[in-house]
């Protein structure tokens, strides 16, 4: 089992949230609802006909049913102005974050996921159409993307971007697990979901990086102290 410090990884949540407001952002509240029982957990799985991802599983037995996590660098009143150079050009693509998961979306996230696998992707002999099957999807990207679970044994478990409309970055592994992903994900604010907006923080071999270069760059610029995320 991977080391899982959830007091942490709430900790980087909110300090993100205050840094962004300090940018002259927007934020919305955190969201974390109590843990799901193991009669719950295991209703889902009767639908989805098969047993979560431990990792994914263990989160929301033990830790949290429901998670929301959102904020933007620009606010209403300057979205026209986007492109007036707020960042350096290695993250000028980021301008909001999100997380969303939880036991009640599952369902309908698979329903979607699947929908895409057999209507659009439905050929498993061809390697794009093949990372839409047999994955657990877990957040739905603002643009019709997925941030999903590996299932296919060879790399079980392993958290992996799941592109609709030819990203480059589709099937790009970026976390080992489930819990790794979380913790990293926090540490650089849940850029994102959008691959174009965590892609600056992405290390091959490592996938989402909080040690990479551009996030302490990223760090600099919100003022924040690394030690802090530690």
């Amino acid at each position: 089992m991977s080391e899982f410090n959830f007091e942490l990884f709430k900790k980087r949540l909110n300090i993100f949230l205050e840094k962004i407001e300090g940018f002259g952002g927007e934020t919305d509240p955190l969201t974390i609802e109590k843990p799901a029982t193991e009669e719950e957990i295991k209703a889902v799985e009767a639908k989805l006909g098969y047993t979560l991802p431990p990792h994914l599983r263990e989160v929301l037995l033990e830790n949290t049913a429901h998670l929301e996590f959102y904020w933007s660098i620009y606010t209403d009143e300057d979205e026209d102005e986007e492109d007036e150079g707020l960042l350096p050009d290695e993250l000028a693509e980021i301008s909001c974050a999100e997380l969303l998961f939880g036991l009640d979306l599952l369902l309908g996230y698979e329903e979607s996921r699947k929908s895409w696998a057999e209507d659009v992707y439905s050929d498993y002999r061809n390697a794009y159409d093949r990372v839409w099957h047999n994955k657990t999807a877990f957040h739905q990207v603002g643009n019709g993307d997925y941030i999903a679970i590996e299932l296919e044994p060879e790399n079980y478990g392993k958290v992996v971007y799941l592109s609709h409309d030819g990203s480059e970055n589709h099937g790009l592994y970026i976390a080992d697990n489930f819990k790794e992903f979380l913790m990293n994900y926090a540490a650089v604010g849940c850029t994102g979901g959008e691959d174009w907006q965590w892609e600056p923080f992405y290390t091959e071999g490592k996938g989402i990086d909080p040690a990479c270069k551009n996030a302490r760059n990223w760090y600099k610029i919100l003022n924040i102290d690394p030690a802090s995320l530690r």
